[in-house]
């Protein structure tokens, strides 16, 4: 909080910043520990999701209290991390379609209701490998496009990606999707981010973390 004061003191405009929760309480996760495979005990709209949904709100109230408001939140950095056996980082494993129905049960409505309503939720916040697959989870479009309504070589792609229903509710409260860099060898930008921008121009796309290097071993 010092740090982001001193910083907001000296800035010419006022900081854009947004928060992203690494892992939950032990207390509320299936493995008991802050880092390994993990997931929020229960299901989306239960107590544990809930007040999970609950913790976002209060972090907000917390530091508006020290004059310091988010443009952003992310509803969980890389949940995909969560899902691998001794994964030595706190994490909290979301597939994306339990992230679709958190936010659409629980976060959506949580910062919808609160005096936060105008901070913008970011999903994924993970490795860009995942796209257009993750987007397409929580996108409101309900139908299919045919293989000649999308310029190769996205056809194929995309119409393995519509396999997976689309939740409008989640979608109305969703800004962005958020990326990583660390898997960009595997992920060219014509499969993954040109394609997500195609199908989604509404939804904003930020690179939300790069460390050192642009590899996950360095």
């Amino acid at each position: 909080i010092p740090i982001l004061q001193a910083a907001q003191a000296v800035a010419k405009r006022p900081l854009s910043l947004y928060a992203s929760p690494w892992t939950s309480p032990v207390w509320m996760k299936t493995n008991g520990a802050m880092t390994g495979r993990g997931t929020l005990k229960g299901s989306p709209g239960d107590k544990y999701h809930r007040a999970w949904a609950k913790y976002f709100i209060r972090f907000l109230d917390e530091y508006a209290k020290h004059n310091l408001t988010f443009w952003a939140v992310t509803a969980g950095n890389e949940p995909t991390a969560g899902e691998i056996v001794f994964y030595p980082f706190q994490c909290l494993g979301f597939t994306a379609e339990q992230q679709r129905d958190f936010i659409a049960r629980d976060l959506g409505p949580a910062l919808a209701n609160s005096s936060h309503r105008h901070v913008q939720l970011i999903i994924l916040d993970d490795q860009r490998v995942m796209l257009p697959y993750w987007a397409e989870v929580v996108s409101p479009h309900s139908g299919c496009p045919g293989p000649t309504a999308i310029p190769q070589p996205w056809a194929v792609v995309t119409l393995l990606s519509y396999q997976v229903l689309k939740d409008p509710v989640a979608a109305s409260y969703i800004s962005g999707i958020g990326i990583h860099w660390y898997l960009d060898f595997l992920a060219p930008i014509d499969l993954t981010l040109s394609i997500t921008h195609h199908l989604f121009p509404d939804y904003f796309l930020l690179s939300t973390e790069a460390s050192t290097g642009s590899y996950f071993w360095e």
